[in-house]
Order: structure tokens, then C-alpha cells, then sequence
């Protein structure tokens, strides 16, 4: 299952969410090469880890094979005030609008069609039971536009929001993502489980 931990409750996993920064920048900028987030101490974090961000951490055991952020659209975010380039006009924001990023799973973690046991599916998962549970429906997201075609099959609900840049390594494109139960169920079906991934996550009646 994934760990879920708010902003406001950074100093209490200090040393977890170290470990954490520290998995961002080994996969975003020694392995995608995002030089932009390069970091002497090589933790990658910046002014959006704060306490309005939530952090979910995909464990095996004690290794970190997974990690992700969402940040509210309501402040300023990543695709307003960094990447905005990536965007014809501006994104959607809202209450029920979050911005999903840093997504990023470890090396020896990936698949090309992600199932099973997979950290890409147990993340995706987690999103959706936290956007259920939190009156969330909608994401922003900035990712290399390879992965829109996997989360297309998953009935994620998908907009492109701009053109794909380079970034490193990565074609990157903006999207806007909607999902509901059947994004759930797809997703529980890749995965040949029904069991939740966020055990605190408490599901409404509807999405």
C-alpha cells in the first residue's frame, strides 16, 4: 500500500521524505537529465513541497519503488508559475482540480504494460481513491506524452492541454485528466485486484 503524507506532517517522517527528495532527483535528473532541478545536496524539492502539498510513497518493504505529489490548483502550482509554456491557455483550476506530479517509479519497477503488483498501477490507484475520497475528480499533470496512451486505457479522461516539449530526456505535454469509478474499476482490473491501496481512504457513494 502507499504511504500518504501531508505537507503539514513533513517533520514527523523527516527522515522517509528525505529519502524520498533524494529518489526524485535520481530519477528526474540523473536518469531523465531535468538539469533545471538539479541540486548540490541532491535532494530535489522545491517551494511546492509545502504544507498544502500531499506526498503518497509506494514501498516494497523498505525501498522506495514509487513516488507522487499533489498539489492544489488553487495556489499556485507548477503549471502556472514553472511550465507554463505548456499550456495553450491557462490550466483548469479548482476546488475539485489538483495538479498530479513528480510521478515517478523506480527503474527496476517498470513495465511496458504495467499490471500485477506494478508501483505505476498501485500510484495511479492511489490517486483516484484520494480524489474520490477528497471530492477530487480532475488533474493536471505534466508527463512524457508516452504515458497519455496508458492512462487513456486506464478511463482516465484525457485532454491535452498544449504541445509536448523536450525536458531533459522527456517529451513532456500537459494534460488534463478526469476520472470516476470507472477509472477504478479499469484500474482494479489491470492490477487483478480489488483491494484499496490507501487503507485510511474512505470512498463515497459517487464520484
Amino acid at each position: 500500500m502507499l504511504m500518504v503524507i501531508p505537507g503539514s506532517d513533513i517533520s514527523r517522517h523527516a527522515a522517509l521524505m528525505d529519502r524520498a527528495f533524494r529518489f526524485r532527483h535520481a530519477v528526474f535528473v540523473d536518469e531523465k537529465g531535468w538539469e533545471d532541478l538539479r541540486q548540490p545536496d541532491g535532494l530535489e524539492r522545491d517551494r511546492f513541497d509545502d504544507v498544502h502539498a500531499t506526498h503518497h510513497i509506494c514501498l516494497r518493504g523498505d525501498e522506495i519503488v514509487g513516488y507522487q505529489r499533489l498539489l492544489p490548483t488553487t495556489r499556485p502550482h507548477l503549471l502556472t508559475d514553472v511550465l507554463s509554456d505548456l499550456c495553450r491557455q491557462r490550466p483548469p483550476r479548482g476546488p475539485r482540480v489538483f495538479e498530479w506530479t513528480r510521478f515517478c517509479v523506480a527503474h527496476g519497477h517498470r513495465e511496458m504494460r504495467p499490471r500485477g503488483d506494478s508501483p505505476f498501477l498501485e500510484l495511479a490507484q492511489g490517486v483516484v481513491e484520494w480524489g474520490m475520497a477528497s471530492k477530487v475528480d480532475t488533474v493536471t499533470v505534466a508527463i512524457d506524452w508516452r504515458l497519455m496512451v496508458i492512462a487513456m486505457q486506464l478511463r482516465f479522461f484525457v485532454r491535452p492541454l498544449g504541445f509536448p516539449k523536450r525536458i531533459g530526456r522527456d517529451e513532456v505535454v500537459a494534460l488534463r485528466m478526469s476520472f470516476n469509478r470507472e477509472t477504478l474499476a479499469a484500474i482494479r482490473q489491470a492490477r487483478g485486484c480489488e483491494d484499496r491501496v490507501l487503507p485510511d481512504a474512505t470512498l463515497p457513494s459517487a464520484a
